[in-house]
């Protein structure tokens, strides 16, 4: 099964055309091995679901890498397609994660807290089988005709337009490593009390961490041993951010629709819901001041060690 976040066999000076076919055909390749087994064997492995959303979003970032080398429609049919299956895939996720959460949380909670818990795992297990349903019906649709997908698009590449010759690997690295550098750093200086902001920051910082994954084998080994696990880090502090932001507003709709159709039930299931609540609402602060000191620590010296990458020839 193809799978990894590396992509190997590229060197600075590959054609940038056979790059790019590679890079897609790796990346593509992934979502279609996991595509089958995410939406029909999700109860033996809950990871197939989670790999086939990052399979989506690694070849998505792959597409973008390599917009030139693709006719525009190519370019976006694929994207639309990879769009609609990753929706799917993430919806799946996130009850997977939310359901998994609560089960935990239930072993260890008290007697009051029980009702609201038992509550919020039968409705998560509902909400969940209902995600996985709409995933299956998209591997209907998608899964039979996406190995002629794929190849379809890797057929597809060409020289971007207007080039004579073929241009190398290394030489799209760093252009775009430094744009999602500044996307980055532009996210970062905005107004990180408001949680649209920091997942905007989220999204810059998922942009820039494919795009190393594809272009490490261009630059110095610190490159990938050093710089990456710190962007690998900032994706986990606002990757729970993310998932507390998420519960939030999922608990509070709940309770508003439980306090309006089962008032006299609302007391037994109250402690449980509050405590969760309270949990998230805690948390979601936390985690937009680790991302502060991250950032401090960060800017200015890792953006200086990455374009020094950048500009370091590879030995």
């Amino acid at each position: 099964m193809a799978q990894g976040k590396w992509i190997s066999d590229l060197k600075p000076d590959t054609p940038l055309a056979e790059a790019a076919r590679h890079v897609l055909f790796v990346r593509l390749q992934v979502v279609r091995d996991y595509l089958p087994r995410a939406a029909l064997e999700a109860d033996k492995d809950i990871e197939y679901v989670h790999q086939l959303r990052v399979g989506t979003r690694r070849a998505d970032a792959a597409l973008r890498i390599f917009a030139d080398c693709l006719p525009r429609k190519t370019y976006r049919k694929a994207r639309r397609r990879l769009k609609k299956i990753r929706r799917a895939a993430g919806a799946a996720r996130d009850w997977d994660v939310f359901l998994a959460d609560l089960l935990e949380r239930e072993q260890k909670a008290d007697v009051k807290q029980r009702n609201g818990l038992d509550f919020l795992i039968g409705y998560a297990l509902g909400q969940r089988a209902a995600a996985h349903a709409d995933l299956e019906t998209v591997y209907q649709e998608e899964g039979p005709t996406f190995e002629t997908f794929l190849i379809r698009v890797v057929e597809a590449i060409r020289l971007p337009g207007g080039q004579t010759s073929p241009g190398i690997l290394v030489d799209l690295a760093r252009p775009m490593l430094f744009e999602r550098l500044k996307e980055l750093e532009q996210a970062a200086l905005g107004d990180l009390s408001d949680y649209t902001q920091l997942h905007q920051v989220r999204i810059a910082g998922k942009r820039l961490r494919y795009a190393m994954e594809v272009f490490a084998d261009c630059f110095d080994p610190n490159f990938r041993e050093t710089l990456y696990p710190r962007i690998e880090q900032l994706q986990e502090i606002l990757g729970r951010a993310n998932d507390s932001h998420v519960a939030i507003e999922r608990l509070i709709d709940l309770r508003t629709r439980l306090q309006a159709a089962c008032p006299t039930a609302w007391p037994r299931l109250q402690p449980g819901f509050e405590q969760l609540l309270r949990f998230h609402q805690r948390r979601l602060p936390q985690q937009r001041r680790r991302f502060l000191q991250w950032w401090n620590q960060w800017h200015p010296a890792g953006s200086e060690a990455v374009m020094t990458s950048l500009l370091t020839p590879l030995s």
